[in-house]
């Protein structure tokens, strides 16, 4: 009996992960925020202070977040607004 307590806890834990993660698509699926533009910025290094400065300059109050990533051969900042 102990040992069927046992691997039941592990098949509940993946249940209740995949529960998570189904709702989490749905929400995303349902209520998705609305992005206007999207653009990227170059910024060699990208610091993320100064990313987010630069976007909200940009975007004024339509700015919504903004992170660094790297292309092809330098770092660029990228405005979601």
């Amino acid at each position: 009996m102990e040992g069927e307590t046992v691997m039941k806890k592990p098949a509940l834990m993946v249940y209740v992960a995949v529960m998570v993660v189904a709702a989490a698509v749905v929400m995303v699926m349902v209520f998705p925020a609305p992005v206007e533009s999207a653009f990227g910025i170059e910024l060699d290094p990208c610091k993320l202070p100064k990313c987010i400065s630069e976007c909200k300059n940009a975007l004024q109050e339509k700015y919504m977040s903004a992170t660094c990533a790297m292309g092809a051969q330098k770092k660029f900042c990228i405005c979601l607004g």
